[in-house]
């Protein structure tokens, strides 16, 4: 047996399933299947398939073919919007930066670590934060387009944070937590909701102090998500859209600079003095 092989099978790794990739569109089969209130017997019995085949389906234990994905298309009523997953996800496998649901892959990990050098995280953010940081990004967009964005945000905060999120762990640049991005009110009420966060268990935080002599981060954005049974993914941002990767030696490389990151933060509590201050005082 390959060495790669066995050691994902020690890890709990099954190499024989989808990629974590399906995961988002299992998810999309079943809500629809529930917003229409049918039973995963009464659907499957609809489609001409057995209920632990579709089962299989909403678990993304298998890829389903495109013929049971239409039939359920159909059955469900969802406008070939579940057939454009399908072939969006397939696709998505062989050219990952191609991956349209980045933030609901995120959902479904168990654990999710990020580190990001500029800005509080996209799941982690007040509404007024957010709004700070898009704004100035999308210039040529309308308030009201802009709002259509910060309401996406909110949406993945509440899923990323909720009971069924992943365990979170971040670690920022000190000075994201100095910016005053949308001024002092804003920065000051973002700095209160990180507190309330790390008071509460949902994440853990920490800062790399800007005067690290040698930053192990200066590389960019990236997150590090890890799943139940299939092998971890990262995403490497960028300033427009990021890369999408399950390649072992570069999650492996990534995981090498993650544990140098982790070297040289320092932990946050909510007692913490770059919570607490005040800016611009502090």
């Amino acid at each position: 047996m390959p060495v790669r092989r066995a050691t994902e099978e020690v890890l709990g790794v099954n190499t024989a399933l989808p990629s974590a990739m399906w995961l988002p569109f299992a998810a999309r089969i079943l809500r629809a299947r529930s917003d229409r209130g049918l039973s995963r017997a009464e659907l499957a019995e609809t489609v001409g398939v057995s209920a632990d085949k579709l089962r299989e389906v909403e678990s993304a234990r298998c890829r389903p073919a495109r013929s049971l994905v239409e039939r359920v298309d159909n059955a469900l009523g969802t406008d070939h919007q579940l057939v454009d997953a399908w072939a969006i996800t397939l696709q998505a496998e062989a050219f990952p930066n191609e991956f349209g649901d980045q933030r609901e892959l995120g959902v479904h990990a168990t654990h999710l670590w990020e580190h990001q050098p500029m800005a509080v995280p996209v799941f982690l953010r007040t509404r007024e934060y957010s709004r700070a940081v898009l704004r100035p990004r999308h210039p040529d967009l309308s308030a009201d387009e802009v709002e259509v964005m910060v309401e996406e945000e909110m949406a993945n905060r509440a899923a990323m944070t909720g009971p069924d999120g992943p365990v979170l762990r971040v670690v920022l640049n000190e000075s994201a937590l100095q910016r005053p991005q949308g001024g002092a009110a804003v920065l000051n009420a973002q700095r209160d909701f990180l507190a309330d966060l790390i008071e509460a268990g949902i994440v853990t935080m920490g800062v790399i102090p800007e005067q690290t002599p040698h930053h192990p981060g200066l590389g960019g954005a990236f997150r590090m998500m890890e799943f139940a049974d299939r092998p971890s993914m990262v995403y490497a941002f960028a300033a427009e859209g990021g890369d999408l990767t399950a390649d072992p030696e570069q999650v492996g490389r990534c995981a090498m600079v993650r544990e140098a990151i982790e070297d040289a933060t320092v932990e946050l509590t909510p007692d913490s003095s770059l919570l607490t201050a005040r800016w611009p005082e502090g």
